[in-house]
């Protein structure tokens, strides 16, 4: 924009992330939000996202719009792929027409059996279930666009707000006092908030951006037991947290054994401050005090 601000248009915008993407924004003078939420932008319908960058002619996309009910999209793996692959073909085909730079979100899913070391952009894919295979035919077609920008995966988000893991803890300790989690899954927890303001910064650099697929991750790891444990510290509540396995709470879909991604790499790009999943919690718990 010629005043001085970048114009950034979030597809999703009703979602996890895109909502925190706007309340981040809204502390950025230098930034003019553009949130399009479902209701908004149906992002399947190609016409319309060719139609919605034309008329916002926004300086950059950063595409949160998703498919992302995991146990669902076993049963509806046809209305997830068009969400998670084709539209991001639309999007990312609307943004090369008009020599927009996107940043598309993508996730820890498209790994499968993986050597347990922090995982690296360049790691073979092999996504065990439908949403996995959805999101990985969503990198595909955004690579095969030829769209200028970034493609950043991220695991176990979780905010002060909204339906996540967190606020889930939170509400089956006050309901019966006690925890079972599973210990047999092993990840690093992302805070919004912190994976939110590092994506501004990235659309900020318009086509100037890390180019390429990148994982963004605090430092450290744990499992799903280990981050309950945690959220019950951070909230001063002596409520007792069982380990159990995975196979305690049978689902539809198969859950990465290994989500630890290696965020080392875009940090050092960006030259982000890099902190542990710990310290992000405490941030997030912070802001849940604050009211959000």
């Amino acid at each position: 924009m010629s005043d001085g601000t970048t114009s950034i248009l979030v597809t999703g915008a009703g979602g996890q992330l895109g909502s925190r993407l706007r309340a981040c924004a809204e502390s950025r003078p230098n930034v003019t939000f553009i949130g399009l939420g479902l209701e908004a932008l149906d992002v399947c319908d190609r016409a319309a996202v060719f139609e919605a960058v034309a008329t916002h002619r926004p300086d950059v996309v950063i595409h949160a719009a998703a498919y992302t009910a995991v146990d669902r999209a076993e049963s509806e793996e046809p209305l997830a792929h068009e969400v998670n692959a084709t539209a991001v073909r639309h999007v990312a085909d609307a943004c090369n027409d008009a020599g927009i730079p996107m940043v598309h979100i993508s996730t820890d899913y498209v790994f499968g059996d993986v050597p347990r070391r922090p995982l690296q952009p360049t790691d073979p894919t092999g996504p065990v279930g439908a949403y996995g295979r959805t999101k990985l035919a969503g990198e595909e077609a955004f690579m095969a666009s030829g769209v200028n920008g970034a493609l950043v995966r991220a695991a176990w988000l979780y905010d002060a707000e909204g339906h996540n893991f967190m606020n889930t803890m939170l509400r089956l300790a006050q309901t019966h006092g006690a925890l079972r989690v599973v210990d047999d899954q092993h990840g690093c927890p992302t805070a919004v908030p912190v994976l939110a303001d590092a994506l501004l910064d990235m659309a900020l650099r318009g086509a100037d951006m890390p180019q390429g697929v990148w994982h963004f991750a605090h430092e450290g790891h744990t499992t799903w037991h280990g981050f309950a444990k945690e959220i019950m510290r951070v909230a001063g509540w002596d409520v007792p947290v069982e380990p159990v396995g995975t196979a305690a709470f049978p689902s539809p879909a198969q859950r990465p054994a290994w989500s630890v991604l290696d965020g080392g790499p875009l940090c050092e790009q960006m030259g982000w401050q890099r902190c542990t999943w710990e310290d992000a919690l405490a941030q997030v718990w912070a802001l849940k005090e604050a009211g959000g």
